[in-house]
C-alpha cells in the first residue's frame, strides 16, 4: 500500500488523474463524474487548484450563455489564455474549434463591433501566437471591416455605429477594441493597427478620468454631450483593466508609446488597490463599500494586476493585494463553475449618477460572470500560484437563481427562522409583518421593503440576511428602509376610542390561502386588545396581485356586545412628509424623503367614502377613521411606491397613480 503523506500530494494526485480523464476523449460522462468528486473533494480541503476554478467556470459558462455576444467573446478570451498554459492539450483545439464556428455563422457573433463576429479578441490572441493559422482569415477579415466600417469619435477612437451619436464614448470600447487591433496589427505587421488600438485605451482613459479617485467613469455623453456619469463602476474600471494590461503585456517594449503606457497602467492599478475591501473584493461603486460587492470588476482587475506584477510594473509588495482577492473571490463561486454578484448590462444608467450605478441589481450567472473567474485564475496558474485556500468558503455567498426566481410574479412566505415574519410581494413592492417572537419589541403594523426590480426578492433577501447581509443595505435591488417600530406602518388598523389608538400585538395565527404567480391571499388572526374594559377581536384578510402597488385589505373586528366601532388605519411618518387629504375620493397619501440616501416613499390608504368619519393624527401616525358594525367587514386599500422604483419619479406620479386606482378599485 502507498502511503501520500500531505494533503497537497493528494490534491496533486486527484489533479492529475482529474487531467489523464480530461484527455481521454468521448468520455463526458466520466469526466463529468470525476470533475464533480474532485470539487466536492476541493470544496472541503484547504487549497483548490487555480486551474479548476478556472475551468469549472469556463464549462459553466459555455453551457449557460450566449457566445455570439460580446460577454461571450470575453469568455471566449479566457478560455485562449487557459489553452495556452493549460496542462490539458485538448482545450487549445477545443477552443479553436469554437472560433471556427464564429467564421461559418454556427455561433453568430453580434453587436457594437465587428470584431465579435470574428469571435473577438481571444481568436486574435490565438493567431498572433502562432496556434490558430486556420482562423487567420477570419480575423483579418474582422480587423479589416472594423477599420474601414467602425463609426470613429471625434477624437478617432472606434465607436459604435449610432447615427450621429459619435460623441457618445464608454470604457468598454477599450476592451472591444485594443486587444484585438494589436495582435492582428502584430501579426501583420500593421502599425496603424497597433498605433489605433493603443490610440483607443489611452485616450479614453484621458477622456474618462476622474482625478479625485484615480479610478475612471463608465461614459461620455449619455446624459449630454460632453457629460461624463459619475461614475467608479466596477466593470467599467474592469473594462479598462482588461484592455490597459493587454497593453502593458504584449506592446513590445520597442513601440515609442510603451513606457507612457506603463507609466499609466503603474498608476492607475496603484490606485485601483487603494479601493480593494478587506476580502480582497472590489464594489459596484468602487469608492463605496457600502454597494454590493460585484465580482465581474473584481475579476478584470485581478487578472490586470496579476500581470502587471507579472511584468514586475508593480512590485511584490502587491502580491499579497493580488492573493487576498483571488481568495476572496470563491466566496461567490460555487463548486459547479457558478458566480453570483455579477451586475446585470449597464451603460450610464438614469442619468448616470453614483445612485444610479449602486441601484442597477446583480444577477446570478449573469453572462458577464464567468469569462472575469477565468482570466483570473488562469493569470495565478501562469504566475505559479497553482492551489488557492478559499478566504471563508467556497460558494460562500452563491445566490442561485435555481431557489431564487427570476419571473415577476406575486408571492407570500410564512418565515419561522426569522421569528416568524410573513412577507408578501408583486411585481413593483413588497410588505411584511412581524409574528409572535417578537412581539413584545414591534407593534402590529405593515412594513414597506421598497423594490427597484420586477423579480421576486423576498427569498433572495432573508437568504442574504442569514448569510450576515442585512435587508437594510440597497445592493442594486431596494431594501427595507421603513423603520415602523410600533407605530402603524403602511396601512396597519387600530381601534380608535378617547381620541386615541388601542393597538394589538403582533399576529398570533395565520392562513396562506392562495400563492400563485398572478394573486396571493392570506389570513391573520390577532390577540384581542382591550379597549376601555372592552374585548375588540380583529381578523383580516390581505390579497394582492400583479401590476399594482396596493394590497386589499378584508378586516372583520367583533366585540363582546356588538357595538359599533370607529377603526383608524394608519401611515407612519417621520418628519418630513407631505400629506394629501381627500375625504371626497377617500385618500390618504404622504409622500416623504425618510432619510436622504433612499430617496422618496409614497404611502397611501384608499377606504370607501361612505363610511369615512375624518381624519387624524397620533404621535408618528396619520389616520382615516372609518366606522363599522361588530362582525361586519370593512375594506380598504394600502400600499407603498419608491422613488427609486421603476414606477415613480415624484409626488405628482404618485398621486395620479392613487386617483386612477380609487376609479379601479372596488370597496
Amino acid at each position: 500500500m502507498i502511503w501520500i503523506k500531505s494533503m497537497s500530494e493528494i490534491n496533486k494526485a486527484r489533479l492529475k488523474l482529474f487531467y489523464c480523464n480530461m484527455r481521454t476523449r468521448n468520455k463526458r460522462f466520466n469526466i463529468s463524474l470525476l470533475c464533480f468528486f474532485c470539487f466536492t473533494f476541493f470544496t472541503f480541503s484547504e487549497k483548490i487548484p487555480t486551474i479548476l476554478l478556472a475551468e469549472q467556470s469556463l464549462k459553466k459558462g459555455i453551457a449557460t450563455i450566449d457566445l455570439g455576444l460580446y460577454p461571450g467573446t470575453l469568455l471566449m478570451h479566457g478560455m485562449s489564455e487557459l489553452a495556452l498554459v493549460s496542462p490539458d492539450s485538448e482545450i487549445l483545439p477545443r477552443t479553436i474549434d469554437l472560433f471556427k464556428k464564429y467564421g461559418t455563422k454556427e455561433i453568430k457573433g453580434r453587436g457594437s463591433y465587428i470584431s465579435y463576429e470574428a469571435g473577438g479578441t481571444g481568436a486574435a490572441l490565438l493567431v498572433w501566437k502562432d496556434h490558430a493559422p486556420s482562423l487567420s482569415e477570419q480575423v483579418l477579415d474582422g480587423a479589416e471591416r472594423m477599420m474601414s466600417g467602425q463609426s470613429r469619435s471625434p477624437e478617432g477612437l472606434l465607436v459604435p455605429n449610432w447615427k450621429r451619436e459619435n460623441h457618445k464614448v464608454f470604457i468598454d470600447m477599450a476592451f472591444a477594441v485594443t486587444p484585438y487591433l494589436l495582435y492582428t496589427g502584430l501579426h501583420y505587421q500593421r502599425p496603424d493597427y497597433v498605433d489605433l488600438a493603443i490610440h483607443e485605451t489611452m485616450e479614453l482613459f484621458k477622456i474618462l478620468e476622474d482625478k479625485t479617485s484615480g479610478l475612471i467613469h463608465q461614459a461620455r455623453g449619455f446624459t449630454g454631450q460632453n457629460s461624463l456619469s459619475e461614475d467608479n463602476w466596477s466593470r467599467g474600471n474592469g473594462w479598462g483593466a482588461f484592455a490597459l494590461a493587454l497593453l502593458v503585456r504584449d506592446l513590445p517594449d520597442t513601440h515609442p508609446k510603451k513606457k507612457e503606457v506603463d507609466k499609466l497602467a503603474k498608476k492607475f492599478f496603484t490606485d485601483v488597490i487603494e479601493y480593494q475591501d478587506n476580502d480582497g473584493m472590489w464594489h459596484q461603486e468602487m469608492t463605496d463599500h457600502g454597494s454590493y460587492v460585484e465580482t465581474s470588476g473584481t475579476g478584470l482587475l485581478l487578472f490586470g494586476i496579476g500581470i502587471l506584477l507579472e511584468k514586475g510594473i508593480l512590485d511584490n509588495s502587491y502580491f499579497d493585494s493580488f492573493v487576498k482577492g483571488l481568495r476572496g473571490y470563491t466566496s461567490y463561486i460555487a463548486k459547479d463553475g457558478s458566480v453570483s454578484n455579477t451586475t446585470i448590462g449597464c451603460l450610464s444608467p438614469r442619468m448616470g449618477t453614483k445612485d444610479d450605478y449602486r441601484n442597477r441589481p446583480w444577477a446570478f450567472n449573469d453572462s458577464h460572470a464567468f469569462g472575469p473567474v477565468v482570466l483570473a485564475y488562469t493569470q495565478a496558474y501562469k504566475m505559479g500560484i497553482k492551489e488557492i485556500k478559499p478566504l471563508k468558503k467556497l460558494g460562500k455567498y452563491v445566490v442561485p437563481d435555481t431557489v431564487f426566481s427570476k419571473t415577476p410574479k406575486t408571492y407570500v412566505r410564512y418565515i419561522p427562522q426569522r421569528k416568524e415574519d410573513i412577507a408578501w410581494e408583486n411585481d413593483r413592492i413588497a410588505f411584511r409583518v412581524f409574528g409572535p417572537p417578537v412581539k413584545n419589541q414591534v407593534g402590529s403594523g405593515i412594513d414597506v421593503w421598497a423594490k427597484s426590480v420586477r423579480y421576486p426578492i423576498i427569498d433572495k433577501w432573508y437568504h442574504l440576511n442569514s448569510e450576515g447581509k442585512d435587508y437594510h443595505t440597497d445592493r442594486g435591488e431596494g431594501c427595507d428602509f421603513y423603520d415602523m417600530g410600533y407605530y402603524r406602518g403602511c396601512g396597519g388598523t387600530a381601534v380608535w376610542h378617547n381620541n386615541k389608538p388601542y393597538t394589538s400585538q403582533t399576529y398570533f395565527n395565520h392562513r396562506i390561502l392562495k400563492n400563485d404567480k398572478k394573486e396571493i391571499i392570506f389570513e391573520l388572526t390577532y390577540s384581542p386588545v382591550d379597549v376601555n374594559g372592552i374585548k375588540v377581536y380583529e381578523r383580516k384578510t390581505i390579497s394582492m396581485k400583479k401590476g399594482t402597488n396596493l394590497f386589499r385589505v378584508v378586516s372583520i373586528f367583533e366585540t363582546e356586545n356588538d357595538r359599533d366601532l370607529t377603526v383608524g388605519i394608519g401611515l407612519t411618518t417621520f418628519g418630513k412628509q407631505k400629506m394629501h387629504i381627500d375625504k371626497e375620493k377617500g385618500i390618504l397619501s404622504c409622500w416623504e424623503e425618510i432619510d436622504s440616501e433612499h430617496g422618496y416613499l409614497g404611502t397611501a390608504v384608499l377606504v370607501n367614502p361612505e363610511g369615512l368619519l375624518d381624519f387624524t393624527e397620533y404621535e408618528k401616525d396619520q389616520f382615516v377613521l372609518i366606522h363599522t358594525k361588530s362582525g361586519v367587514p370593512i375594506t380598504y386599500h394600502a400600499g407603498a411606491g419608491w422613488s427609486k422604483s421603476l414606477d415613480f419619479d415624484n409626488e405628482e406620479d404618485w398621486l395620479k397613480y392613487l386617483i386612477r386606482e380609487v376609479k379601479r378599485n372596488k370597496f
